[in-house]
């Protein structure tokens, strides 16, 4: 009898609310999950949280356990705003729990209010302040130690991946990806011997962007709105090819060859780590403001809403 394969769960996963670039509806993702006899699935989208909610519902309506995250753009310095240019590395926040989910809506909106320059940026220093009940992955090829092999920097990509553990010992780990794509052949086999020379686990994921895989183009399109740009061109930002789609447990095992047992048995294992539930049954999710007495909070955003809509359409519409 053959060894049974570990179950794999998707933990980098763009949807509909990875704004013109992913292009997975939520409840025909969380569907497929279903379909593919997978125990979870997580939500990433970039810089946002915008679909946490919606997606949490479709999860526990659909029988499948949420995995709360988003994919940060991380700096040194978040409130540095001089270099536009300035490599945003691309990192991958998981919560293990509702305190994790504090944490992260934290640094989300630490990223939109203070942080943000060009994109939604949080830094490592407020990371480190804000990591409980968080896991770290490291990243697809726009995290900064991917970026750093790529240019030939081991030792600077050992000093992000030293820093990361420093900050989420065992809840770090090191990010496999593999698109059929020539940086991630040459990336892959150095991110592997860093994780073994400093400890730290390896994970498999699939960068997720769409369902299916023939929904690709119609994903190609929406990133050609995104840049302004026509499909035809041949200067824009392409996806190397047409495998960011939910992946199937056999497709990823077969993807990750002998490293595959133990980077999608991770996956498996923070599944398990996760246990977030941030919206009871009968929660109050509007946010509580010190009002006048005998004043209603839902009436008073209500009227406050309704005045910001009249005073914009004012200034819009002609006299």
């Amino acid at each position: 009898m053959a060894d049974k394969k570990p179950q794999f769960v998707h933990l980098h996963v763009h949807t509909e609310y990875s704004l013109l670039d992913g292009a997975a509806k939520i409840s025909t993702l969380v569907g497929e999950a279903k379909r593919l006899g997978m125990p979870a699935i997580a939500i990433t989208d970039h810089g946002n949280m915008y679909g946490t909610y919606k997606f949490y519902k479709e999860c526990k309506k659909q029988g499948i356990k949420p995995i709360i995250g988003f994919e940060a753009y991380c700096v040194d310095d978040a409130l540095n705003k001089k270099n536009f240019k300035e490599h945003k590395g691309h990192l991958v926040l998981l919560a293990k729990d509702n305190t994790g989910y504090i944490n992260l809506c934290k640094l989300n909106s630490f990223s939109w209010v203070q942080g943000f320059y060009g994109k939604p940026r949080i830094d490592y220093g407020l990371l480190a302040k804000h990591s409980k009940g968080l896991i770290c992955l490291s990243g697809c090829l726009g995290g900064h130690i991917p970026h750093y092999i790529m240019k030939g920097m081991y030792d600077e990509a050992k000093k992000y991946a030293l820093r990361l553990k420093e900050i989420f010992g065992d809840d770090f780990y090191i990010e496999l990806q593999d698109f059929d794509d020539p940086d991630c052949d040459r990336v892959n086999p150095v991110l592997i011997k860093l994780a073994k020379e400093l400890g730290i686990e390896l994970i498999a994921t699939n960068d997720v962007h769409y369902v299916y895989k023939e929904d690709a183009e119609m994903q190609d399109v929406l990133m050609c709105v995104e840049m302004k740009k026509t499909v035809d061109d041949p200067d824009r930002m392409k996806f190397p090819s047409e495998e960011f789609y939910v992946k199937s447990h056999d497709e990823m095992y077969e993807l990750f060859g002998e490293i595959a047992s133990t980077a999608i048995s991770n996956t498996l294992k923070i599944a398990e780590k996760c246990d977030c539930h941030p919206f009871g049954k009968n929660k109050n999710l509007m946010p509580v403001y010190p009002l006048d007495k005998g004043i209603d909070n839902v009436e008073y955003f209500k009227k406050l809403v309704e005045s910001g809509l009249k005073n914009d359409m004012g200034k819009l519409l002609p006299r």
